[in-house]
């Protein structure tokens, strides 16, 4: 079998399974839509704004494609199956499906990277290279975007926990419990800062289903891998044990972490100068230099003594 019958093979399996998933969609879609209507409309606002985090997404075509893709591929083992977990809770990501859908696409976009490498392959009269690298660039776009969730989620929960904790502070000085107050601050920070306002809530409706404050806040640290979030748990389980006072704590742990934020920060701008050298001296130094001496330097190659 040459390349050019391979290569419309593998086309013309896409489209059949695309066609498949078409049909698929298209006959049973009205009724999983009219399903998750009544679902949703049975719940109360507050119950759907907290379980909008852990909530399944509406089902798309790129997702059930996905879905599809990743099941040959699919790890039989809970124990191989919890390392991809535990980073699609760094990064915030807590669907079912998730898992399913970052392994079916690693599959379709290998299998685009394919494609695409070797036309370009064929073009460059190197269809190895284009292959090999086309592949590689597909397979490794999901993960490197998985990568750049959890950055994003850890920084976002990085940021906004200072405000949460101020808040936090207000609600149980004016006699909220700490689980209330969770509550309370999650339901505030919903707009400015959604991540840590999903962590909260999440963390509340855990008590709420029969867990312990104490399983719940280490569940918050374990669940998220931040940091900040782990000492936080560890502190309110130490109050709560010792029976301290909690709104103090938390007073001292927000200052602790805006002060921590300020340092990051400094630290920032001072590396600012050192990473500008590189550009400054590179782009804007050369452009610089032919806007200043390029007219002289024509001016020069007209003149007499260059004639």
């Amino acid at each position: 079998m040459d390349t050019t019958t391979f290569f419309i093979i593998t086309v013309a399996g896409i489209f059949v399974l695309l066609a498949f998933v078409a049909i698929t969609m298209l006959s049973g879609g009205k009724a999983t839509r009219a399903m998750r209507t009544r679902l949703k409309d049975s719940h109360s606002d507050e119950r759907r704004k907290v379980d909008a985090a852990a909530a399944e997404p509406a089902v798309s075509m790129f997702a059930r494609i996905g879905q599809m893709a990743a099941e040959p591929f699919m790890p039989k083992t809970r124990e191989k199956q919890s390392g991809l977990r535990k980073t699609l809770a760094s990064a915030g990501l807590y669907q079912p499906s998730t898992i399913r859908l970052v392994t079916g696409f690693k599959v379709i976009l290998m299998g685009m990277g394919l494609g695409v490498g070797y036309l370009l392959g064929m073009y460059l009269q190197q269809i190895f290279l284009g292959l090999s690298v086309g592949g590689l660039i597909g397979y490794l776009t999901p993960t490197l975007w998985l990568k750049s969730k959890v950055k994003a989620n850890q920084r976002a929960l990085q940021y906004g926990l200072p405000d949460a904790l101020d808040l936090m502070v207000v609600c149980v000085e004016a006699g909220l419990t700490v689980d209330a107050a969770m509550q309370r601050v999650g339901q505030e920070l919903s707009i400015a800062h959604p991540a840590i306002s999903r962590e909260l809530g999440i963390c509340h409706m855990e008590t709420r289903v029969g867990l312990s404050r104490q399983e719940a806040l280490k569940n918050l640290g374990v669940r998220t891998s931040n940091a900040p979030l782990q000492s936080l748990a560890a502190m309110l389980i130490q109050a709560d044990r010792f029976g301290t006072s909690i709104a103090q704590a938390l007073r001292v742990h927000a200052d602790t972490l805006r002060v921590s934020r300020q340092h990051a920060a400094e630290e920032m701008a001072s590396k600012a100068s050192v990473k500008m050298s590189f550009p400054l001296v590179l782009f804007i130094f050369p452009s610089t230099f032919i806007v200043l001496a390029g007219p002289t330097v024509i001016g020069l190659m007209h003149s007499s003594m260059f004639n």
